[in-house]
């Protein structure tokens, strides 16, 4: 609403204006079911032009709405109210509740540190200067929604304003990071725009698609693929054998966007996976929204999505066209990327990789900051896990990139340090990098640091393969399957009654290979006297 109009006796009008930064082309006042329009004077000469034809339906143009760009202050002028739910949401404020998490209360990119690239508090925005003397954008920031003033919960004049709304809402828009009025925020890059400025700034996206998804999480943790492993550039065009969801239509895909999976109410997104904090939008992202719970023709496939889910055999493998980081060690020397003509730290790449195997019940631990970083049962510091085991008749099976790391650590305190990245990115020096970051937070590092190895499980969701290229059964259950059924819980008890197992009932212990041990004991006490698994094991048949 531009503001509110009446009609004086002469019929001239008199409007109370909302706007004051933009002149419209024309006002049109509404009494009942009468309409009048009345051109304004002062109006942009640019009024009687015929906007651009946009033949994608997605599209709209706001050409003659206005031609400067001043990130939602401009955009404020129409849309106020939805300047509210993002500045409410989790890709703007990067902390919210976490409800999912068994030991935190909130949770989110501020105030965590991760095994990819630190802490965003104390990275959030700057500039950088690569070894050809280019100045880069840097910091956390160039992926947030903001203009790069740091969140913050109140719904303030200048907090409403601090939002980015072309980053989600125009792929062709681009920018970059300047000095403005002594600080570092973000403004337009014409330079970097393949249309005009005008053009970019007012062809609008009424929804993001997946290339708007792609331009920051593809690109998570440094580089294509580094962090999630199982999503990156090729997604843009992706084959239908790479990932049968998002191949469009014309590659023989289903030519899903990620927000027909990730649905969206009022800027909040839903889908957390399994290493996400907080929670934007409480709706599970399943493949039982679209898909029945038993699609198998085969009734005994159909009993495995009791236990397992779509993902285990259907994505046999991630990372396979890009490769993506696996382990991420801070305790050697930084190494030149050569593309960015800047420093990162030592990163041993695997592509194609077959992921671990864990039960998820929903709910998952992660490690929080400024907290001792103590190693747990697998020698490491657990970052983010999933909760659950076979016992859990919640919990499935999912499938996980399992990330590894070596981090600085302080000896006094045994918190996990968070380094300092653009040091460590424009020098290579990562003592440099471990000591300035302390000194950010406050932490003296009176007695020195060492490392320690930490452990993240991610969950796999992405590079859905095609049916026919799914697991079958003996990638999993043959002697030199895949899955180890022993560490996930699923071994035999060795006695039963008070006598070895398998003679608690019968005369004597047949010999089976593993295989066939699988095959035939279950064939005749499962499926054929309808025995419940805890006869033989520590859980119960699924229901």
């Amino acid at each position: 609403m531009l503001g509110t109009a009446t009609v004086r006796k002469s019929r001239k009008w008199k409007l109370k204006a909302l706007i004051v930064d933009t002149v419209p082309c024309r006002i049109e006042a509404q009494a009942g079911d009468e309409i009048q329009q009345k051109e304004v004077e002062g109006a942009p000469a640019n009024c009687d032009e015929s906007p651009p034809v946009v033949d994608d339906p997605n599209l709209v143009s706001h050409a003659g709405f206005f031609d400067v760009y001043e990130g939602s202050k401009t955009c404020n002028q129409c849309h106020l109210e939805t300047a509210r739910h993002v500045h409410d949401s989790l890709h703007y404020q990067w902390n919210a509740p976490a409800p999912y998490a068994v030991n935190l209360e909130r949770g989110g990119k501020l105030g965590s540190i991760n095994d990819f690239c630190g802490y965003p508090d104390i990275n959030f925005i700057g500039q950088q200067t690569n070894l050809e003397g280019e100045t880069v954008d840097g910091g956390c920031a160039v992926c947030h929604v903001g203009r790069g003033m740091k969140p913050a919960p109140e719904q303030t004049a200048v907090q409403l304003e601090n939002i980015d709304c072309l980053v989600c809402h125009s792929n062709t828009y681009k920018r970059k990071v300047a000095q403005v009025d002594g600080e570092f925020r973000f403004v337009p890059a014409p330079e970097k725009m393949q249309v005009s400025m005008l053009d970019a700034i007012t062809t609008i996206q009424r929804t993001p698609d997946k290339d708007t998804c792609i331009n920051c999480h593809a690109y998570a943790g440094g580089g294509c693929n580094n962090k999630r492993g199982d999503l990156e550039e090729t997604h843009r065009n992706a084959p239908r054998w790479f990932d049968v969801h998002l191949a469009s239509r014309q590659n023989g895909g289903a030519g899903l966007h990620c927000i027909n999976c990730h649905v969206t109410e009022n800027h909040r997104i839903a889908g957390r996976g399994t290493d996400m904090q907080a929670t934007d939008l409480d709706v599970p992202v399943r493949c039982t929204n679209c898909h029945d719970d038993k699609p198998h023709d085969s009734s005994d496939l159909n009993r495995h999505t009791a236990r397992v889910d779509c993902t285990v055999c259907h994505i046999p493998a991630f990372a396979r066209i890009t490769s993506t980081d696996m382990f991420r060690d801070f305790s050697q020397p930084a190494e030149v990327l050569e593309s960015a003509q800047l420093y990162e730290p030592h990163i041993d790449r695997a592509a194609n990789v077959t992921p671990e195997y864990r039960f998820f019940n929903g709910f998952s631990r992660f490690y929080k900051f400024s907290t001792p970083a103590i190693p747990g049962e697998s020698g490491r510091v657990v970052m983010s896990e999933p909760i659950g085991d076979v016992t859990d008749s919640d919990a499935k099976l999912f499938a996980f990139k399992h990330h590894l790391a070596l981090q600085a650590r302080d000896r006094d305190t045994q918190y996990l340090i968070p380094l300092k990245m653009g040091v460590l990115f424009q020098t290579g020096d990562v003592d440099a990098a471990t000591r300035q970051g302390a000194s950010e937070v406050g932490w003296p590092l009176a007695s020195g640091y060492d490392f320690v190895p930490t452990e993240r499980y991610m969950g796999i969701f992405h590079e859905v393969a095609p049916a026919d290229d799914a697991l079958e059964c003996n990638d999993c259950h043959a002697d030199s399957g895949r899955i180890d059924f022993s560490a996930l819980g699923y071994t035999p008890v060795s006695q039963r009654n008070g006598v070895p197992l398998c003679t608690s009932c019968h005369e004597s212990e047949s010999e089976w290979s593993k295989g066939g041990r699988f095959r035939s004991v279950h064939k005749k006490h499962v499926k054929q006297e309808g025995i419940d698994c805890i006869a033989c094991h520590i859980f119960t048949s699924a229901r």
